[in-house]
């Protein structure tokens, strides 16, 4: 399979991430994980806008009755689409971890995972925020839980650690949000770079972020096989999201952080958005149900 990738958005942020597509607004969302800023983009118009939230960002995913559940580095939040003023619903104790990832299954819960402030120390937990605002934590000890996913079917939930190397899957329940069965499905070789965010096709198959690698891979989770490579100009690559009108194009998120001026030089594009459509579709990105 062979991509053309296209620089979309030269927008140069330290460390892109977590990125959605908002399907009735045909809009594109991703954040600055170094940053403060959310960022969206418009493919159809070229139309550009970001939201400054005045913390350390994670996540932000729309909401079903309109704006948005935030990650922030000290908890979760709601955005009033109206006043455009965020509100507390989750806080967890302070301490030196920060949300660094978010996403929603398809019943509208809000999965959200936390690192400690530099991704090395296994301090990080997965939590599972419910529509009525109660949060639990369901995976501990995570260093970098980076990438998420589900199958089309919401039968499997995909997960990254990212030093782990590995991507995990277990038996999910949609009704209940339980998770069993943990088994590690693709084990990335060495030389590649390290997994970290994700997507799933319609096809069932895994889109694989890879930082330090310079590409996202498409892998097969029954067999564990790898299907498709596609390579950027970039090294920090760090998400992926399928969006467009019939979810054809695949978005990915980049960093410029930490490269040193000369690795800079050599990819000037680095913390860009860009976009391919590599011949398969992908599936809608849900929204928090609250």
């Amino acid at each position: 399979m062979k991509s053309q990738v296209e620089l979309v958005v030269d927008s140069k942020t330290l460390m892109g991430g977590n990125p959605c597509w908002e399907e009735e607004t045909q809009t594109f969302y991703w954040v600055d994980l170094m940053g403060t800023k959310v960022y969206t983009y418009q493919p159809t118009t070229g139309e550009r806008h970001w939201l400054e939230v005045n913390q350390h960002v994670g996540a932000y995913l729309p909401r079903q009755g309109g704006g948005a559940v935030i990650a922030l580095q000290s908890g979760l939040y709601l955005l009033d689409p109206q006043t455009k003023e965020v509100a507390p619903v989750f806080l967890p104790d302070p301490s030196e971890n920060r949300f660094i990832s978010g996403k929603c299954d398809l019943t509208g819960r809000l999965w959200a995972g936390t690192s400690d402030l530099l991704g090395q120390k296994p301090w990080g937990t997965l939590y599972c925020m419910e529509k009525d605002h109660t949060v639990r934590p369901v995976l501990v000890n995570a260093t970098l839980p980076w990438g998420l996913g589900w199958s089309p079917d919401y039968r499997l939930m995909y997960y990254v650690d990212t030093p782990t190397r590995e991507i995990v899957a277990f038996d999910f329940n949609p009704e209940s949000g339980a998770l069993n069965n943990r088994r590690t499905v693709v084990k990335f070789p060495e030389g590649v770079g390290l997994p970290a965010g994700m997507t799933v096709d319609a096809e069932g198959k895994l889109w694989i972020a890879h930082w330090q690698g310079g590409r996202v891979t498409r892998w097969d989770p029954e067999s564990g096989t790898l299907l498709a490579t596609v390579q950027l100009p970039v090294s920090l690559v760090t998400a992926c999201q399928f969006g467009g009108s019939a979810f054809e194009e695949l978005y990915i998120t980049t960093a410029r952080y930490p490269l040193n001026p000369k690795e800079l030089a050599r990819q000037p594009h680095a913390g860009g958005i860009f976009c391919c459509r590599p011949g398969v579709n992908g599936l809608p990105t849900p929204k928090y149900a609250s």
